[in-house]
């Protein structure tokens, strides 16, 4: 990039050298004109988060025929050189009386964190040693030895000997041949959204999503879901309503959604 040329300046001439409109890379990569717009005009505040501006700019790249890497390397440069320096000029007595002091916050913060970490030891030594006695098993009813008095045996008369036929083995029931299914994952969005999906590993999603639109995906084990607007998206697993982190009013990162183990399985039937 030349010296003294914004990235958004950059942007554009690259972009127009090789005859891409906006309206291309818009229908290209799901990214909102505004959006586009902002990028080019080096309004990095316009974005949802700083973390979706390397998104926005590898989608650039890509549709425009750039380099995404150099992209987001000249995002990164720009952003660094944007930010103010500290200030050096303070006077030479300051810094001299200031040296007792940081040694001493440094024994401070020391003390501070081995206090920390014996109180950590500590709760989790309690913690282990609680969980072994709650999981420690009851003491077997079978093994109560009972008393009672003797009790003497009556004579009783000597029955024919009757013929018992075998009872009948129940057949198992279908519903433990059912198989189960993929895990099923709804969106529903309201407004402008940023999605990122990772299905069992694997990337599926990366872009940006309008309002009324809607993403359905299977998993066999698990998804991780990044949101840019978590407030205008609906989500759903196995056509049931998820409930997002309470709070959660724009970004949610990395959220996982599996399906519960057996156990939890049987204890919620």
């Amino acid at each position: 990039m030349p010296a003294r040329r914004s990235l958004g300046a950059w942007l554009r001439s690259q972009r127009e050298a090789r005859g891409v409109s906006l309206r291309d890379i818009a229908d290209s990569s799901k990214i909102s004109l505004r959006y586009l717009e902002a990028l080019e005009s080096d309004r990095m505040d316009v974005l949802p988060a700083p973390v979706f501006a390397k998104g926005f700019l590898r989608e650039y790249a890509r549709v425009v025929g750039l380099d995404p890497d150099e992209a987001v390397n000249l995002y990164l440069l720009a952003r660094s050189e944007s930010e103010p320096e500290p200030s050096l000029e303070e006077p030479v007595a300051t810094t001299r009386r200031s040296a007792a002091p940081s040694t001493l916050g440094y024994g401070l913060l020391l003390a501070l964190a081995v206090v920390l970490f014996v109180g950590l030891a500590a709760l989790l030594s309690y913690y282990a040693k609680h969980h072994r006695e709650a999981n420690r098993p009851a003491p077997s009813p079978e093994l109560v030895a009972t008393f009672a008095a003797p009790v003497r045996a009556q004579p009783t008369e000597i029955a024919a000997p009757v013929d018992l036929a075998p009872a009948p083995t129940a057949e198992p029931t279908a519903a433990a041949e059912v198989a189960q299914g993929p895990l099923e994952i709804s969106l529903e969005f309201s407004d402008d959204c940023w999605v990122e999906l990772v299905v069992d590993g694997t990337r599926r999603a990366s872009e940006l999503r309008a309002g009324g639109e809607t993403l359905q995906v299977e998993a066999e084990s698990y998804v991780l879901l990044t949101l840019g607007n978590a407030a205008a998206v609906r989500v759903e697993v196995d056509g049931r309503p998820f409930a997002l982190p309470t709070g959660a009013s724009k970004v949610v990162r990395d959220l996982r959604i599996e399906r519960p183990g057996p156990a939890a399985a049987n204890g919620a039937g």
